[in-house]
């Protein structure tokens, strides 16, 4: 027969395993829990870099963008000032044109051998209409 003490001291001894093994269970359930964390917490870093890095390049373009603004109205009125000059340019050379014409036609009326002179006429005046 066997004491019934031993009985007892195999139970404490199996209860004492069982609570070992039960903690080392809860132990790396919370590691792996720990890890997992860890590694959303990382993963959440880098998406934080990320979003800082978007918003300042989003930063840098609306800089930019306020930069091409103000260079956009700097042109308009710069192709203001260029289309006023052209159209200027072209009443000069249109009044230039009838200059010219009536030159011609008076030139005719003088002068019966007009041709030859309306050709050197043209020659003349052909610098001042570039």
């Amino acid at each position: 027969m066997i004491p019934t003490g031993s009985d007892r001291k195999l139970t404490v001894a199996s209860e004492a395993e069982q609570q070992a093994k039960d903690m080392k269970r809860l132990l790396a359930k919370a590691e792996q829990q720990i890890r997992k964390l860890q590694e959303k917490a990382a993963d959440q870093k880098q998406q934080f870099r990320e979003l800082q890095s978007h918003v300042k390049h989003e930063d840098s373009l609306a800089a930019e963008r306020e930069e091409l603004k103000a260079e956009i109205i700097d042109l308009k009125g710069e192709v203001k000032e260029l289309t006023r000059a052209n159209r200027e340019h072209v009443e000069k050379v249109d009044a230039l044109r009838v200059e010219n014409a009536r030159l011609k036609a008076e030139i005719k009326v003088r002068n019966p051998n007009a041709t030859a002179i309306g050709a050197s006429v043209r020659r003349i005046l052909q610098p001042s209409l570039s």
